[in-house]
């Protein structure tokens, strides 16, 4: 399935929050996120609209079963990566 190929090339992406404070997996909102860009999605708003609209997709994938993240989560999870990792990720 593409989505573990996803989750294999994106394996060096480490997610650095506090696990006791995790709410949404950073491997589902990294492919949340990458989707709704590929689909044309502008900003956080946009991705988690995307999100939503595909809610019942990603569930059926075992993702965002704990809920959709607000457009400000989404934000704060992004932006708390290392971009040297996540680079590194697609040049591979």
């Amino acid at each position: 399935m593409y989505i573990d190929e996803f989750k294999a090339y994106f394996h060096a992406v480490t997610d650095d929050r506090q696990s006791a404070k995790v709410t949404y997996c950073l491997f589902e909102v990294l492919f949340g996120s990458w989707c709704a860009v590929i689909a044309g999605a502008k900003g956080w708003f946009d991705i988690r609209e995307y999100i939503l609209g595909h809610h019942e997709w990603f569930k059926r994938h075992s993702m965002f079963i704990q809920g959709i993240p607000a457009d400000d989560t989404i934000a704060r999870i992004i932006s708390r990566m290392k971009p040297e990792p996540f680079y590194a990720c697609f040049i591979n």
